[in-house]
């Protein structure tokens, strides 16, 4: 939405017109408006969500926020303040005035600002500059810090979405998401500073960070948001030309340089980077395969049966698959040229993505424990020891903030994390007890997660797999872990709201027969 004021007062309704509670879409001078009802009360917003353009009135009302149907960013629905990522920036909230039963929509008001800290000698660092970093050092400036925020990265660019590499970008196609996540000025406008250096030590003890190049810096507190390194392909003739991992925007601007000289491609790992890449390098004409180790797409994920829908999707595409199989090595003389089965069966192959997972980069990093996986381990606070906190794929944090000790790799937890270390990083005492969102997207496709399982839970569909509209359960002794949605935006999005409202949901009561969860969530708010 443009930055453009309403230039007039305009009235956009009757207040009698308006359901008891709930949202609606109005357009004035060319904007999009969304207006809330929340009992006697009437709230304005600007009405796209500015994270990809989604329209908010499609998404669900939870209490005093609004989640977007899209990619389930939250927002204030009385400030427009984002309460929620993978959206980065607030909305404009608007005077409204009740005029003899008319709903009058007047000025946008001024954003909701704290005081920056007049004089604070404390430097706060954070290492790694994806969701979770560029996060912290937003929130540290919102809420009022007025020390030095040092935000550092080896490659040194500016914060950008990484999701769309996967996405978008192989695929050629545009992405809708804001990419960089901040522009240059944001970080001037700021004080944030940004160094462009390898980290080689972090000592949690002396609390000192230590550089390449033998340069130092002494932290009050600090965050490693480094995020990891995509796993290489340890078979011969892994080291190949042509043969690549998709981790960053280098890695997707080299795999596209290397595909427009290419015809066939075999992705390896039949995981989501690994059917995100062959969905995108398939859009762009190559002739693709997958080979795994699985039995189908997403089998540790989201089980066999919801896996097999992204297999139908892919094969009607004319992508082939070579599942349960392993890679016994690489052919070629300098470039790639085949891929060879452990069965001895070959792949003709002149490029070649590994989507194999990935390590968590925490090795220059002494003073904190690690887990079994190179996590590091954190309370519910993402503290790993005094002064030392992680977030994103390198955190191994409490689940709800009290459960399993868990790790994930999604981008919207990245974000959500980066904003709880830098408040507790601040003193506040606050709990990351979120539930866990991600989402895929292939061929414009797009499945939706909310919570954490294994394929080992039990699952109830309601909907349809064969028509790509449902929504899986997962179940752990009867009660809901998590749920995937496909075609289900609206019903997603109040699924997280009621999951993160209460927990030890089953199936009948979050989702009754013949209803919906957005039902659910309407009945629960009057």
């Amino acid at each position: 939405m443009a930055d453009s004021e309403i230039s007039r007062v305009a009235v956009l309704g009757r207040v009698d017109d308006f359901p008891a509670s709930g949202l609606r879409e109005v357009e004035v001078d060319g904007q999009t408006i969304l207006l809330v009802k929340r009992g006697d009360e009437i709230s304005a917003i600007q009405g796209i969500c500015p994270h990809a353009g989604a329209s908010l009135a499609a998404g669900v009302l939870d209490g005093e926020r609004v989640i977007c149907p899209w990619h389930k960013a939250a927002f204030s629905v009385r400030t427009g303040a984002c309460v929620a990522p993978p959206a980065v920036d607030d909305l404009k909230a608007f005077d409204i005035e009740i005029v003899d039963g008319d709903i009058v929509l007047g000025r946008a008001r001024a954003p909701e600002t704290l005081e920056k800290a007049a004089t604070d000698a404390r430097c706060f660092a954070i290492v790694g500059a994806g969701g979770a970093g560029f996060a912290a050092a937003q929130t540290l400036r919102a809420e009022g810090f007025g020390g030095r925020v040092v935000l550092i990265d080896a490659a040194g660019d500016l914060p950008y979405d990484r999701t769309i590499q996967s996405k978008y970008v192989l695929a050629g196609k545009k992405a809708g998401e804001k990419s960089p996540l901040q522009d240059e000025e944001f970080y001037e406008r700021h004080g944030i500073e940004r160094v462009a250096a390898l980290v080689t030590g972090l000592d949690a003890r002396a609390k000192r960070i230590v550089f390449a190049d033998g340069a130092t810096l002494d932290y009050d507190a600090a965050l490693v948001a480094t995020g990891g390194a995509a796993r290489h392909l340890d078979v011969p003739g892994g080291d190949l030309a042509n043969v690549f991992v998709l981790r960053s925007r280098e890695d997707a601007e080299r795999i596209v340089a290397a595909a427009a000289e290419a015809k066939r491609c075999v992705v390896i790992g039949a995981s989501f980077i690994g059917m995100e890449a062959a969905a995108g390098l398939r859009q762009r004409g190559l002739d693709v395969t997958v080979v795994g180790q699985e039995s189908a797409p997403f089998d540790r994920q989201l089980g066999a049966d919801v896996g097999n829908v992204y297999r139908k999707i892919h094969e009607e595409q004319g992508v082939k698959f070579r599942l349960g199989e392993k890679v016994g090595g690489l052919m070629g003389e300098g470039a790639v040229r085949a891929v060879r089965l452990a069965g001895g069966d070959e792949i003709a192959a002149d490029l070649v993505v590994a989507g194999l997972g990935i390590v968590p980069a925490t090795d220059f990093v002494t003073g904190a424990e690690r887990g079994a996986d190179n996590g590091l381990l954190v309370d519910a606070r993402l503290r790993a020891a005094d002064g030392l906190y992680a977030a994103g794929d390198v955190a191994a944090f409490p689940l709800r903030g009290d459960g399993e000790t868990i790790r994930v790799e999604h981008w919207r937890v990245a974000e959500q994390h980066g904003r709880v270390a830098a408040l507790n990083m601040l003193g506040r005492d606050v709990v990351y007890d979120s539930v866990p969102v991600f989402w895929t997207i292939q061929y414009m496709k797009r499945l939706d997660y909310v919570g954490h399982a294994s394929s080992k839970d039990d699952v109830l569909v309601r909907g349809d797999l064969g028509k790509q509209e449902f929504i899986a359960y997962y179940l752990r002794d009867g009660l809901v872990a998590a749920a995937a949605g496909m075609n289900r935006d609206q019903d997603m999005a109040a699924i997280i709201a009621l999951m993160e409202a209460e927990r030890n949901w089953l199936v009948e009561d979050l989702h009754p027969e013949g209803t919906s969860p957005v039902a659910v969530l309407a009945a629960r708010q009057g």
